[in-house]
């Protein structure tokens, strides 16, 4: 385990890992019975992106978000949100932004006021590439079909953003940036309605 991940998110992991828990996605697997919740961002195997907009199955997704902790200053929304995510960002070996990039300040409103959280991808700084760009590719794509299902405001990866105002295109629109982190092509920034 890295030095960066606090006790307890490594109590967290230990529990979710435990209990054999999921998080988000929608490909129903042929051993899941009718109107299960899966994980899969990704058919593998098909090379199709699995993204759906289905609901969590009631029992699943309250286990689920029971058994992982919400940053502190965040949104009940923003919580729902990190909690469904949490799991797979893990399996993923990707990490929620070790500076707290939850509820911080910024010169925008949604980190400040605990509606956004920032999902890393590899080192801050670098840009996302190989397996971890593919993989975020999927989890935005995942993001931006469940805009509903969590009330997002805006996802911005790779220097673009999706928004009602793209209607929630899969194209998204050019993020007008300088930088790499600036431009999200290292983390996936996510906010919520208020």
């Amino acid at each position: 385990m890295t030095n960066h991940l606090s006790r307890p998110i490594v109590f967290l992991l230990s529990v979710v890992v435990a209990l054999g828990l999921t998080s988000f996605g929608g490909n129903a697997r042929a051993d899941q019975a009718p109107g299960e919740w899966s994980v899969d961002l990704v058919a593998e195997s098909s090379g199709e992106s699995g993204v759906t907009d289905g609901m969590a199955d009631e029992a699943t997704d309250d286990v689920a978000l029971a058994a992982v902790g919400c940053p502190s200053g965040v949104t009940k929304k923003m919580c729902r949100l990190y909690k469904s995510m949490y799991d797979s960002a893990k399996k993923g070996k990707y990490l929620w932004d070790k500076r707290g990039r939850c509820k911080g300040p910024d010169r925008l409103p949604y980190h400040p006021e605990g509606r956004a959280c920032d999902l890393v991808y590899g080192k801050i700084g670098k840009p996302a590439g190989g397996d971890a760009l593919k993989r975020g590719n999927r989890l935005k794509d995942w993001l931006v079909a469940n805009h509903r299902r969590f009330q997002l405001h805006h996802v911005i990866w790779n220097g673009k953003i999706y928004s009602s105002r793209t209607n929630w295109r899969a194209s998204g629109r050019p993020y007008s940036c300088s930088g790499t982190t600036d431009c999200h092509r290292d983390h996936i920034h996510v906010a919520v309605n208020r």
